[in-house]
């Protein structure tokens, strides 16, 4: 999490602030700055440090304590890690909900995407929605197939095809915009070679099924 009131830094922010590429700068100082500096996000693949901790030992100064922790605020910045935690799902799941609008894409910093808690709780207390009254956050209106939450993984491949070509043929009875290749990856957490092979298989079915193509 980054707390809403409080800059954080990734090491290559720091690195960058020392004037040094990122490999020189963890092998000079990464182990000393890891065991005087605590992260923010204890757990989390990308190690995040308070701004002002991190720039006090860049220029050598004694480094300020760790301010304490706030409450739980609208404004903090969730990881893809936390919401798939507030959500009882998982991360590629969250990734999934942002790419189809079930949840609003976030904003990216440090080369990763981040929630607002207030967006992740509006989720929450909209229950089990597939889409909201408004444009989504993806840009998709109302009742666009394409805002559907993502389906178990596990689903076979006969039964992914079916629900694929349903979504076309609503989308193209409502006017929008067709389902792509990259939307299928998304949904189902697998390559964009197996989502193209899933749409293709898709529009085959509607063809069978369509008796003006018999």
């Amino acid at each position: 999490m980054i707390p809403h009131d409080r800059p954080v830094m990734a090491e290559a922010d720091i690195a960058a602030e020392a004037g040094m590429e990122l490999h020189t700068w963890r092998r000079r100082h990464g182990a000393d700055f890891r065991s005087r500096v605590p992260v923010t996000n204890p757990g989390e693949r990308l190690r995040l440090y308070d701004a002002a901790q991190a720039r006090a030992y860049v220029a050598g100064q004694p480094i300020p304590p760790t301010p304490p922790a706030g409450e739980p605020h609208p404004d903090d910045l969730l990881s893809t890690e936390e919401v798939a935690a507030a959500l009882s799902t998982d991360t590629s799941t969250v990734r999934a909900y942002a790419s189809t609008g079930y949840l609003p894409q976030g904003v990216e910093l440090h080369g990763r995407r981040f929630w607002p808690r207030r967006v992740v709780q509006e989720r929450i207390d909209a229950g089990d929605q597939r889409h909201h009254p408004e444009r989504t956050g993806a840009g998709r209106r109302s009742g666009d197939p394409r805002n559907q939450a993502p389906r178990g993984r596990h689903s076979s491949t006969e039964a992914r095809v079916q629900e694929v070509a349903a979504a076309l043929a609503q989308a193209d009875s409502e006017g929008q915009d067709t389902i792509t290749a990259a939307d299928l990856a998304q949904r189902y957490d697998v390559s964009h070679r197996t989502g193209e092979r899933l749409l293709a298989a898709a529009r085959e079915h509607l063809r069978a099924s369509d008796p003006a193509e018999a």
